[in-house]
């Protein structure tokens, strides 16, 4: 980390990537995300017809989050994350459907997903790791 408490605001949540050129095979013993790329059509209910194959297979998307298409006024690409492992059979499933009902889809990666608690920002030494996070409360 080069520079500490550099977020302009106190719950703020970076996201890093790791880039390879070759994909990693996540264990199917491990809990997984998969992240897709997709854009719909333009007609009513594009994305809620995309979102359902999703829940026909049983699968949790953990975020969905849209961005404008370079050239194309008006139109989005939207980045998700499903709960599941690219090798999994709904996944594959859903996968296969997606790619049928979509303008364009890409897999940009799976990879292991973890719970992250949130902690006291004291350590168990005693000493501050972070003065910026805010204190925990009891429950």
């Amino acid at each position: 980390m080069l520079e500490h408490c550099q977020a302009n605001q106190t719950q703020n949540i970076t996201r890093f990537l790791v880039l390879a050129r070759k994909a990693v095979n996540v264990s199917d013993q491990v809990p997984a995300k998969t992240t897709l790329l997709m854009a719909t059509g333009q007609q009513a209910g594009a994305l809620v017809e995309a979102l359902l194959v999703l829940r026909n297979h049983n699968l949790i998307m953990t975020k969905l989050e849209s961005r404008p298409i370079h050239g194309n006024p008006w139109e989005e690409m939207f980045y998700l994350d499903i709960q599941a492992n690219l090798d999994s059979l709904p996944m594959r499933k859903a996968l296969k459907e997606l790619a049928d009902i979509t303008r364009s889809m890409k897999v940009l990666g799976c990879y292991p997903s973890e719970n992250v608690v949130p902690v006291d920002p004291v350590n168990i030494r005693g000493t501050v790791i972070s003065s910026s996070l805010p204190p925990l409360s009891a429950g």
